[in-house]
């Protein structure tokens, strides 16, 4: 069996798991009159700060390349709408989203510089969201025992997401090392193979003109840090959803605490067994981070089902048709063209034959 079946059969596991354990002795009862009292009022705020994380987001990705590739506010907002529409749609750790963000970019500029932000877009993300959950551990650490079955988990979350940014770090910092990486690689594993050396040659090229873009990016610019500080109001925004979905089950727990089992959400979300705004896994998340600061099932259930209710009728209300609206831009016929032809004039170049590429190319 795959890998990726191996994950995908572990987290389904977990998740049933998990909604078992919840569903076996619940008071439906109970649950039922914690639907009748729910405060409405609350709802208004999960709506306001799931927007506020969206848009938080895609101010810090305009403000990061506004200068660079002429964006304007709209497209910045436009292109991480898209972004996140692909995430949403096809859950797979992000990288999707990703992916659509250069394809946007490129549509403003070359390859190495569309390829060069994103990945800095991703390092200050991964930055400030490590920075933002060692912060809150500390300020909660009094509180920090209510996470202490799931200690070596976090812990492991923790180290892997300070991994992320150095390897990040790494790709974007330290080019001349990632070329010597690459170049032994290559001879490595295909060394035997002609066309080994044009690519190698490409690959230096390419990282030379990421790192020449990148250069242009002044550490000391004060859009850069205007962009860590809405990519901070993400991660506030992000923990003030569950705050909110609790408080209309009549649950107050300070928003601190919530932020280190954030974490937890986190891992689940990038984990996603691929179905449409995560469904399962994320419900499963916060369940469990529900239950870990000791809310009652039927509340922890309630929250969650509400919560998760109202975020996903919010991200279809903004993030759809604004995001649809670009990637119709982006996945335009004189685009797809130019990667068709940027495609095969690479493996002309590399002596590379696809039949599936022929095939295609008859059918015109």
């Amino acid at each position: 069996m795959k890998k990726s079946r191996i994950l995908q059969l572990i987290q389904v596991i977990i998740v049933v798991g998990i909604f078992l354990y919840v569903f076996h002795d619940i008071n439906f009862v109970e649950l039922y009159h914690t639907f009748l009292k729910v405060e409405l009022s609350n709802l208004f705020y999960i709506v306001v700060f799931e927007i506020l994380y969206f848009l938080s987001n895609a101010v810090a990705f305009w403000l990061l390349c506004r200068k660079k590739f002429g964006l304007s506010l709209a497209e910045g907002i436009g292109a991480s709408m898209f972004a996140w529409l692909v995430d949403m749609l096809i859950p797979l750790a992000f990288i999707e989203g990703n992916l659509a963000r250069i394809l946007y970019l490129k549509t403003k500029r070359d390859w190495s510089s569309a390829v060069g932000y994103t990945l800095l877009f991703q390092f200050l993300t991964n930055v400030t969201f490590t920075v933002f959950i060692l912060v809150t551990t500390i300020a909660s650490l009094n509180f920090i025992y209510l996470y202490e079955q799931y200690f070596l988990f976090y812990i492991t979350v923790i180290l892997l997401l300070i991994l992320t940014v150095v390897l990040l770090a790494f790709l974007i910092f330290d080019t001349n090392r990632v070329k010597n990486v690459t170049v032994r690689i290559l001879r490595k594993f295909a060394g035997k193979y002609q066309f080994v050396d044009k690519v190698e040659k490409d690959v230096i090229v390419f990282l030379d003109s990421m790192k020449d873009s990148l250069q242009e990016t002044d550490p000391k610019s004060l859009t850069l840090w205007l962009a860590v500080v809405f990519l901070f109001i993400q991660w506030i925004s992000g923990i003030m959803t569950p705050y909110f979905s609790l408080q209309a089950v009549e649950i107050t727990i300070n928003p601190i605490f919530i932020a280190p089992g954030y974490s937890i959400l986190t891992v689940f979300s990038l984990a996603s067994i691929g179905l449409p705004f995560m469904v399962g896994s994320v419900d499963a998340a916060l369940l469990t981070l529900y239950l870990l600061l000791g809310v009652p099932k039927e509340k922890a259930l309630a929250a969650t089902l509400i919560g998760r209710s109202v975020t996903i009728a919010t991200s279809i209300s903004i993030i759809y048709p604004i995001g649809i609206y670009y990637a119709k831009k982006v996945i335009s016929v004189s685009n797809l063209n130019e990667i068709k032809q940027t495609l095969e004039k690479l493996l002309r170049e590399y002596n590379i034959n696809i039949p599936f590429v022929d095939i295609v190319s008859k059918n015109e």
